[in-house]
Formats: structure tokens, sequence, C-alpha cells
């Protein structure tokens, strides 16, 4: 997905939505604003790139209660938590959700776009990467069953000869089989084919 980066707010606060609006803009960011974590969850793109900034203590839905539900829906948007009334466990548990800073109020605007331009930077290469599993999953969702298992077992670090063992064929029908599987997954060797199963969830036989 090629769609430019979003920074959303999420702040109860109409003062700090204005002004961190205006930090956004100064800056040459898209951003949305949000009132509570419900209206944010109603609107959010898990395709679209970007991060939110996330105020810990709001009326109704909590910051925490927000990472929890995205997490939940496999939404790895990054968040930088703002709050001026951070404890300590609270900060850990909004890590172990994904946050990946956590800045109290009042703090610098220059603290908070360095922070958001590193959030952007890592939602970027989660969508890249997303976007390559997809891709792979896809090519590899072609193969038939009969197909899986030499892939399998190339997954496995086997080399030809062992392989051939397992399934009871010759060296060369291996090597065949390989050739056919490189081609259908459009693999570069046999470490890119191992490699491609490997981010598809393709398993070793156990």
């Amino acid at each position: 997905m090629n769609a430019a980066p979003v920074v959303h707010v999420i702040d109860d606060d109409a003062g700090v939505r204005r002004s961190l609006r205006l930090v956004m803009e100064s800056a040459s960011l898209a951003v949305r604003v949000y009132e509570s974590g419900e209206e944010f969850l109603d609107a959010v793109d898990p395709r679209q790139p970007g991060c939110m900034v996330l105020d810990l203590r709001m009326p109704g839905m909590s910051g925490i209660e927000v990472l929890q539900k995205l997490r939940a829906a496999n939404n790895e948007i990054p968040a930088i938590i703002v709050s001026g009334h951070a404890d300590v466990p609270t900060a850990i548990r909004s890590m172990k959700l994904g946050a990946i800073d956590l800045l109290e109020k009042p703090f610098e605007p220059q603290a908070l776009l360095d922070a958001i331009r590193g959030a952007i930077r890592a939602s970027i290469d989660l969508q890249q990467r997303r976007g390559e599993q997809e891709s792979i999953r896809k090519r590899l969702a072609r193969l038939t069953p009969r197909e899986l298992v030499p892939l399998k077992l190339v997954v496995a670090g086997m080399p030809n000869k062992l392989i051939a063992a397992e399934m009871h064929i010759s060296p060369k029908t291996v090597a065949n089989h390989r050739a056919n599987l490189m081609k259908k997954t459009q693999a570069l060797n046999a470490a890119d084919l191992s490699r491609l199963g490997t981010i598809a969830g393709i398993r070793p036989p156990e």
C-alpha cells in the first residue's frame, strides 16, 4: 500500500488535540485527531502506515484498553504514549503492548516529532514485510500437497540425497522437484526457497 503515513492523535482534551495538530502540520505530517479511543478504533485502517499519539488517561476507554483492542485485532500500528500521570507498571504494560515511546506531559515538541518519525519508519517497514509475506503466501498457496512434501524437507535443511531417501525417489527426481518449486515460488536459489517456506509458515516434518 503506497498511501502516505498518518499520525493519529487520540486525546480527550480539545486543547491538546489542537496543539498537537499544529505541531504535526508544521512538520508537514498528515494528522487526524480523535477525542476518544472508541472513535479512533472505528476509523483506523490497519493497512494504512503511520503511528498514533495516545493519551493514557481518558474518560471511557483508556489508552491501555485501546492498545489491547488493537493488538487483539492484530493491528500493530506503533504507539507513542503521552501522559501526565504515567506510573511504572502502566508504562511497562504499554511497552508490552507495543508502545515504542512514552513521553510525560509537558514534553518538547521536537522530542515528540523525533519519536513520531521513528514510529513512521517502523510502520513503513512493517507494512513492507506484511506485503512481502502476503505475496509469498499467495505463491505457495498454488503448490499441491505433493509439492509441499519436498518443500518441508528443504525448509528442514535436508540435502537432495536425504530428501530422496525420505521420499523413496531418486536424487534426480528431487532435483526436478526443487527446480519446479523454485519456478512456481520465484525463489532465487535453494536458500531463498527455504526462506520463502519459513516466511509462509511452512514447518519441517516432525
